[in-house]
């Protein structure tokens, strides 16, 4: 029986062998091309363009939905507009009421004088 065999492997013989086992594997990488880093690089570079299509539906999108917003605030803004618009026409298909418009904006019958007095108080 050999005495090399029997004898236990010190931490020293493991570490040799770890390190001409990490050379070899140094010298093979060196001069190669990198396949996996090549992969990543082209997968970054295909999701890059499709996250790159989908920005001018989003953009759309979200002017649509600012479009959409505006344009409920105006049909909000006309349906009041309306809603007032009919009460007002509503009061002056009373005749009294139509006179009295006239008269607040200056207008007399046929025959009447006006008189304008300045300097009063604003009571």
């Amino acid at each position: 029986m050999s005495t090399t065999a029997a004898r236990p492997r010190t931490a020293a013989d493991r570490g040799r062998k770890k390190s001409t086992a990490r050379s070899g594997r140094a010298r093979r990488r060196s001069g190669g091309i990198r396949w996996d880093r090549v992969s990543r690089l082209a997968l970054l570079a295909v999701l890059g363009m499709i996250l790159l299509s989908y920005l001018g539906p989003a953009a759309r999108y979200v002017r649509s939905w600012q479009l959409s917003h505006e344009t409920r605030t105006e049909i909000q803004q006309l349906r009041q507009d309306n809603a007032r618009l009919r009460t007002e026409s509503t009061r002056l298909q009373n005749p009294q009421q139509v006179e009295l418009e006239a008269r607040r904006m200056g207008m007399a019958r046929p025959g009447e004088r006006t008189f304008v007095i300045k300097g009063l108080p604003p009571d």
